[in-house]
């Protein structure tokens, strides 16, 4: 999501969206439910400690997925158990629906859900026409006198103190950051042993995880795999044989038969979901060529424009969204010319009748399968252009900040550098030229480390031994 570090050219695309709330405002109002759920205060519990765990990962996912509006946001539920009010060793678990793309929303249901208070959580919009995805309003929020006391003292046992200084940090913290690289390593070989074991079992082409997930969590996985196949009665391991024959196995949100005709299982699922969609893999992968065909017809009746079909987005879904969008759009047949002329040399993205029109970070234009085709025209003629220009110049920023990642690796001698996706192109390029020209100080502390360009604060050591660092390190 683009912030102030854009041009001001660009800034103006983003007022396409009606999204008035930022990600930091989201991460904020979330802080007093966050502290009740976090694995962290239930290490004598394990089980709850485990459950909590995964449940925020998905949790966390999806909230990432709305800035900017993924498209294969999946709805999901998640369970989380929290200690009573009157007793630390009583439990009780509450449920929520992540559901659509309002975050404010799925906000108020997490606090709601902890019996939080919500009468300081206040949405305010700048008036500006049509909304903007800028941070020109969103929620304010601020918690009871209680919840800033125990959130303080939680924060004061666990010695957080919110640390910019990278030598300060690198200095108390290098030695943990190579321990767990050591222990991550070692735990990284025995899930690769646990894969291929898999992939000679099943004859697989590959594993792949749609999301970043704790190495414990990416482990079960293949056990939960391994075990459905062992649990399944003859006719349906033959069924499941089938399937993953030379095949792509993906685990993410959502379970269901990709685009390019892998297959993903849902984390937030059971192996009997799993098992379902196997068994319509046969008839999905049919579906392959109607939709490709269907995509040529749509990238004809928009002049020729790229037609993105991501492949790990839901095969039935996108087919069904390219058919509805394709059908609406014949039959306006007076606006067909105006549609055909002005998506010409664009880059287009089908999405789901939630979303809206829209232009993303690289210049892509999200188009709802149930658009107002007059209001797609009109959308079209506006921006179609701008876009084209949006994506030139983000092809153009994404290769440089390429080679500057590379750059700084070799000049770091760091094992890996990546970041969040939620900086702009502008802001990490001065971040990683500044990591490239550190103090010969910084420099020997950081060597053999991998780093990760985070949205938090402060700088701390991952379970995996990677450094998490602010973009605005010091």
């Amino acid at each position: 999501m683009f912030t102030a570090g854009s041009s001001s050219k660009h800034q103006r695309l983003w007022q396409v969206s009606k999204r008035c709330i930022s990600s930091n405002e989201v991460a904020q109002a979330l802080r007093p439910f966050l502290f009740l759920v976090h694995p962290d205060k239930y290490a004598k519990f394990p089980e709850i400690q485990t459950q909590n765990e995964k449940s925020l990962q998905i949790f966390n996912g999806y909230m990432n997925d709305l800035f900017p509006v993924s498209p294969s946001l999946k709805p999901t539920k998640v369970s989380f158990s929290i200690a009573d009010k009157q007793s630390t060793t009583t439990f009780r678990k509450i449920h929520i629906n992540l559901t659509g793309t309002d975050p404010a929303k799925i906000v108020r249901e997490a606090l709601e859900s902890c019996e939080l208070s919500t009468s300081e959580l206040k949405f305010k919009n700048n008036g500006s026409p049509g909304g903007s995805r800028q941070n020109s309003g969103g929620l304010g929020f601020s918690t009871t006198n209680v919840e800033e006391d125990l959130l303080r003292s939680y924060l004061k046992r666990k010695k957080a103190t919110v640390i910019t200084n990278l030598y300060d940090s690198l200095t108390n913290q290098r030695d943990e950051a190579m321990r767990k690289k050591r222990e991550a390593k070692t735990l990284r070989v025995s899930i690769q042993e646990d894969i291929s074991d898999l992939k000679y079992r099943t004859q697989l082409k590959d594993v792949v995880w749609q999301m970043h997930w704790e190495q414990s969590h990416m482990r079960r996985c293949i056990a939960n795999v391994n075990r459905m196949l062992d649990q399944a009665v003859p006719e349906t391991r033959i069924i499941l044989e089938k399937a993953f024959f030379k095949n792509v196995l993906r685990f993410g949100r959502g379970s269901f038969i990709c685009c390019d005709g892998s297959i993903q299982l849902g984390a937030d699922h059971v192996p009997e979901q799993w098992e379902q969609i196997c068994q319509e893999y046969q008839i999905r992968k049919n579906q392959i060529p109607i939709l490709k065909e269907t995509a040529k017809q749509l990238e004809q009746t928009f002049g020729g424009a790229q037609i993105l079909l991501p492949h790990y987005k839901g095969l039935a879904q996108t087919l069904t969204q390219l058919q509805t969008l394709t059908v609406r759009v014949w039959k306006k047949e007076a606006l067909l010319r105006r549609v055909e002329d002005s998506a010409k040399n664009s880059m287009l993205e089908v999405v789901t009748s939630y979303d809206e029109l829209a232009i993303g970070v690289d210049g892509r234009l999200y188009i709802p399968c149930n658009v107002d085709v007059p209001s797609l025209v009109q959308f079209l003629e506006e921006n179609a252009k701008k876009a084209i220009e949006l994506n030139q110049h983000m092809h153009h920023l994404n290769n440089e900040l390429e080679f500057a990642r590379n750059e700084c690796i070799k000049e770091l001698k760091l094992t890996g550098l990546k970041w969040e996706q939620a900086f702009t192109p502008e802001a990490l390029l001065q971040c990683v030229y500044r990591l490239t020209h550190c103090s010969d100080e910084v420099r020997n502390l950081v060597s053999g480390l991998s780093l990760i360009i985070s949205a938090s604060p402060s700088i701390y050591v991952t379970n995996d031994g990677t450094l998490s660092i602010p973009l605005n390190w010091s």
